[in-house]
């Protein structure tokens, strides 16, 4: 099937798609290394994909070099500065509306709202201004170790988000081991799956379960009596939301309860975790003589089961999502190199991004882009924004860390529907026209040979489009920019401001409503 077929098929009758009816990709590119010298496809392409877009200053830098090369200053090195807070509030209790009357609990209800809203576009804003894959990694690991904002009539308070988007930001690029240990403690896991409440003798088995089901290792890789073993090590571990609950270590900090932990020992996947006494029965001890061997068992006993699970999730999440339609022996070598590296994150990602099979053409234009890469995305490469950018993500059916169910999101084709394609072009048709006749003239002038008519839309169509297009196609978005003038009037039309802005718009306009403009 045609990549133009594939589209009419995608919006054939106004309805939802099926998950499991993609076509193949017959991709030729294998884990071997890329080393042809960067096209500027091949650039936009990689920035598509490993980060939020560039901008056409930015991409045309990297023309010319190798992918090795670019892929490691993307991914940044893990010891970045961390980000100025959105907002005093991150640092700030939050008080218990339980017990409340119904106008306080509706105004402590009403701050966590606004506190959300304020970190999803403060997120957003960080999407769309980051020049490297940190944000866009921080987000594969938001939405792979899922916490919920509002869920089962509960919500995660934003603070705890807030500290939670760091960790994920911290240790991205390193053990996964390491992001394992600190996600398991973190308070707002702890809080969303019930960690808080597992205590010896009632252990809740909810966390246990997920972090080798949806988490390490995929299902089948281990028995329900695993699962009771595991969820027995987590007990213990405290954390709390409101100001009158306890907190000996700081707000918004997990602590350890030593009555609530079971000391006896455990038998997970066949290893023994010792048993301990009451004297060593400690934070530091338990943490990393229980919850931290029971990490690394899963690693030791279950190395190719988490190697692959890993290298599948990263791979649909940022080369193709098809839940059916992937090439396994590529998934194979990916996890494998992985494993080999000692489950280095750097490795799995620099591997990924630098293979002949990421940057083979059947790859590109091949994948949706999720609601935030397509709003952050078309922000940084229009370098423009909207006030609250998160109304536009949620309508679009991605609100900011506030997933369906523990599982994620679909993704795939469940990203276009009856109801999301028109505000995906509302959204773009509302931005463009939010740019003043200044702002549309600098863009103008970021391209080469902008006074070539015919030169600078195929430059806006390359940057803007995944794949090349026909040259009816061209002609087409070449007549939206002119409307009918000659084309040796363009460098006249660009004397007069407001005429060039308007036409320029109209093009950016007609090419957002492209199918093709909502892959990447």
């Amino acid at each position: 099937m045609e990549r133009r077929q594939f589209i009419n098929h995608l919006f054939a009758l106004g309805k939802r798609p099926s998950l499991a009816d993609g076509p193949p990709l017959m991709v030729e590119g294998g884990i071997e290394p890329y080393t042809t010298p960067l096209t500027l496809e091949d650039v936009l392409h990689l920035y598509r994909r490993a980060g939020f877009g560039a901008t056409m200053a930015q991409a045309r830098a990297q023309v010319g070099r190798q992918a090795a090369d670019v892929v490691n200053e993307l991914l940044g090195t893990g010891d970045e500065p961390p980000h100025d807070p959105p907002g005093p509030w991150v640092d700030t209790w939050t008080e218990n509306p339980q017990g409340a009357d119904l106008q306080t609990r509706l105004a402590i209800e009403r701050s966590w709202d606004a506190n959300m809203a304020n970190l999803a576009n403060w997120w957003i804003g960080r999407m769309a201004s980051d020049t490297t894959s940190i944000e866009k990694l921080t987000l594969f690991w938001s939405s792979h170790w899922v916490t919920e904002f509002g869920f089962d009539n509960i919500f995660s308070i934003p603070q705890m988000l807030f500290r939670q988007l760091q960790i994920f930001r911290t240790k991205r690029l390193g053990d996964l081991r390491e992001m394992a240990l600190e996600i398991t403690l973190d308070p707002a896991m702890l809080q969303y799956l019930g960690g808080t409440y597992n205590i010896k003798g009632r252990a809740n088995e909810n966390y246990a379960r997920e972090l080798m089901e949806l988490f390490l290792t995929g299902i089948g890789w281990y028995t329900e009596g695993d699962v009771k073993e595991a969820a027995r090590v987590l007990t213990g571990w405290r954390t709390q939301r409101f100001s009158d609950e306890p907190a000996p270590n700081d707000k918004y900090v997990t602590w350890f309860d030593a009555a609530a932990h079971d000391i006896g020992a455990k038998q997970f996947l066949g290893q023994t975790i010792a048993a301990r006494t009451e004297d060593n029965n400690t934070a530091f001890q338990v943490k990393f003589d229980e919850v931290f061997k029971l990490i690394q068992i899963i690693f030791d006993v279950r190395a190719d089961a988490v190697s692959g699970f890993i290298a599948d999730k990263a791979y649909r999440y940022f080369v193709y999502s098809s839940p059916t339609e992937v090439d396994p022996t590529f998934l194979a070598d990916l996890a494998a190199a992985y494993r080999n590296a000692d489950f280095d994150l750097r490795a799995l990602f620099a591997t990924m991004f630098t293979s002949a099979h990421f940057f083979d053409p059947a790859i590109r234009g091949a994948q949706i882009t999720t609601p935030l890469e397509y709003l952050a995305g078309l922000q940084r490469r229009l370098g423009k924004g909207l006030a609250n950018p998160h109304q536009w993500v949620e309508n679009m059916d991605q609100p900011v860390m506030d997933p369906p169910t523990v599982a994620g999101w679909p993704g795939y084709r469940s990203w276009i529907s009856t109801n999301t394609y028109p505000m995906r072009r509302t959204y773009a048709r509302t931005l463009i026209q939010a740019m003043s006749d200044a702002e549309v003239n600098t863009w103008i002038r970021t391209f080469d040979e902008y006074d070539d008519a015919r030169k600078f839309t195929a430059n806006v169509v390359t940057f803007l489009l995944p794949v090349a297009v026909s040259q009816e196609r061209m002609d087409y978005y070449l007549q939206a920019l002119l409307q009918n003038a000659p084309d040796y009037d363009w460098p006249s039309i660009l004397n007069d401001a407001s005429a060039a802005a308007k036409r320029t718009r109209d093009l950016l306009i007609t090419l957002s409503k492209a199918p093709d403009f909502q892959l990447c």
